[in-house]
């Protein structure tokens, strides 16, 4: 009996230390656990002060912040009363939409009128450029003014605690809006690289040698020694004096609201914890870029496709073994081209054996062929997925050449203004299509230009070889940008940050240290001087000295 009990209490000893193990593990795994950081239910604000804020703009930035909702986060869209949010969603891409008050009105209906003014629908000259990024800016500065005088808005913005800001580097609002909220932010580029509002401002390494400055401009990673004097001065002057221009008014309202006084407007719009980039170097060229550089090229093109209606796919189907040519300038209301120009195209397009799908909204036109439809909306990235559509022409926008890319389809750009004459001078480079410049259209060279694109297959070849290129990625670009934001969110993003942000021009460019080194060969050479002066004279006076051997 003794031995029975005895073997009793052994086995309840085990059972209650197994029990106890077990209970000790679990309290350690969760307690592990509990030590890393999560990044669920975090509180997002996203701020839209893009001045020229366009529909493609704003789906990119709707794919994230419904991505961001998708996965259970919170998101709070702040904009100017004046945006139409067109592109957005608004039943899942915010969870509350605010929309402040302005005493102005968006110029860019009118800087696109005064496109349309000038001779012959020539490119816009410096001075037009510099008048519409100038309206552009003093519109953005007001609003940013009424944003900051909202008192009340402004307390409550303080008080929703939010974890990151979501941005567009494109004006300074934007990251004093988050200084001012004592919140880390991340950038998003939609458009194509600016490096006056993006790299530049993050310090990162441009070199004017292969790395094109000037957005809007068609230089390539191959430029002439006179393209790269242009690039040098653009760089390292144009930049300067733009980004002072952009700027400098921003700087009293900063200190109105004594946001972070200390540092200038440059060092606070450098502080993006993460970048997230629409391009790849399937269409950019390469160039240096930084950790925190993410590229999500194509977020606006990946997803479904819908099927055409039974009236539009009737028009496709009977074009036959030609196939669609789809023309769009892009989401604007306004039409960029003048009458003449419009009545080039359609001349152009009445001598195709292509049907022709037209975006167009403006008075009729005397020249339209039969074979050409005229639309004043059409389904773009639908007819791009279709078989039957062979070309895209269009203004070079970076959504829509993406598309273009991801469904294979080579184009006809018409770069008209900011970042599309770089977008189109990188098509052109990687042969996935031709440009068109507005100053030299005829109907002639509009007709051969697209059968020039239609019968060479090189063009078909390339754009299908970028375009794979392109959707090669490990994961999709939403859930790349859905990755690293949680990342932030969880770790910050001083790991990836480079010193460069934190450095002068001076140290940056190691200056100090080539005139450190450069005083010291000077001193080096100036010593030897001073040795072989005193042996040449101790030798010339020996010399001078010594007597003849007659005396």
């Amino acid at each position: 009996m003794q031995a029975r009990l005895v073997e009793d209490l052994i086995k309840m000893a085990d059972s209650v230390s197994s029990r106890f193990l077990v209970l000790v593990l679990n309290a350690l795994v969760l307690g592990l656990i509990s030590t890393i950081p999560c990044a669920n239910g975090a509180n997002f604000l996203a701020t839209l002060f893009h001045p020229a804020g366009q529909a493609s703009h704003y789906r990119f930035i709707a794919r994230i912040t419904s991505g961001l909702m998708a996965r259970g986060h919170t998101v709070t869209l702040l904009v100017t009363d004046t945006y139409e949010l067109k592109g957005f969603d608004k039943d899942n891409v915010a969870t509350r939409i605010i929309k402040f008050k302005t005493t102005t009105s968006s110029p860019i209906k009118s800087i696109f009128n005064d496109m349309l003014s000038t001779p012959d629908q020539a490119e816009p000259g410096i001075l037009l450029t510099m008048k519409m990024f100038l309206a552009l800016r003093d519109y953005s500065l007001q609003s940013c003014e009424d944003l900051f005088n909202d008192r009340e808005l402004m307390i409550d913005l303080r008080k929703q605690n939010f974890d990151l800001v979501l941005l567009q580097m494109f004006v300074p609002c934007d990251p004093l809006v988050a200084e001012y909220l004592k919140v880390p932010y991340i950038a998003m580029t939609p458009s194509s690289r600016f490096p006056a509002f993006d790299e530049d401002v993050y310090n990162m390494e441009m070199p004017s040698s292969y790395v094109p400055f000037e957005s809007m401009s068609d230089l390539t990673d191959e430029m002439s020694f006179v393209q790269r004097v242009q690039n040098f001065v653009g760089r390292y002057g144009m930049l300067k004096f733009i980004q002072y221009l952009n700027t400098r008014p921003y700087r009293k309202l900063q200190l109105e609201h004594n946001i972070d006084p200390t540092s200038s407007i440059r060092e606070i719009s450098g502080r993006a914890e993460l970048w997230l980039c629409h391009i790849d170097f399937a269409l950019e060229f390469p160039h240096p870029t930084a950790p925190n550089w993410i590229m999500i090229a194509g977020l606006v093109a990946e997803g479904e496709t819908k099927p055409l209606t039974q009236e539009l796919e009737s028009f496709v189907q009977g074009s036959g073994e030609h196939g669609v040519i789809v023309f769009s300038l892009g989401s604007t209301d306004v039409n960029l081209l003048s009458g003449r120009m419009n009545e080039d195209f359609a001349k152009a397009f009445s001598e195709l054996p292509q049907r022709v799908l037209w975006k167009y909204v403006g008075p009729p036109l005397r020249n339209l062929g039969n074979n050409t439809r005229l639309m004043s909306w059409l389904p773009q990235r639908d007819l791009l997925a279709h078989p039957k559509t062979k070309l895209l022409i269009y203004h070079g926008g970076l959504a829509g050449v993406y598309e273009a890319m991801h469904f294979k389809k080579p184009m006809v750009l018409i770069p008209l203004f900011a970042d599309q004459p770089s977008v189109a001078a990188r098509i052109a480079k990687k042969k996935m299509g031709a440009v068109l410049k507005k100053s030299t259209l005829s109907a002639d060279l509009i007709r051969s230009t697209i059968n020039q694109v239609l019968t060479d297959p090189s063009y078909q070849a390339n754009v299908e070889k970028y375009g794979s290129i392109s959707k090669d990625t490990i994961v999709s670009p939403l859930e790349t940008a859905m990755f690293w934001i949680e990342h932030i969110v969880k770790f910050g993003g001083s790991h990836l940050k480079s010193r460069a942000g934190e450095m002068n021009f001076v140290a940056l460019n190691s200056l100090d240290v080539i005139a450190f080194l450069l005083v010291i060969v000077l001193l080096g050479l100036y010593i030897d001087y001073l040795i072989l002066r005193s042996c040449y004279r101790c030798i010339t006076r020996g010399k001078t000295t010594a007597k003849p051997k007659s005396d």
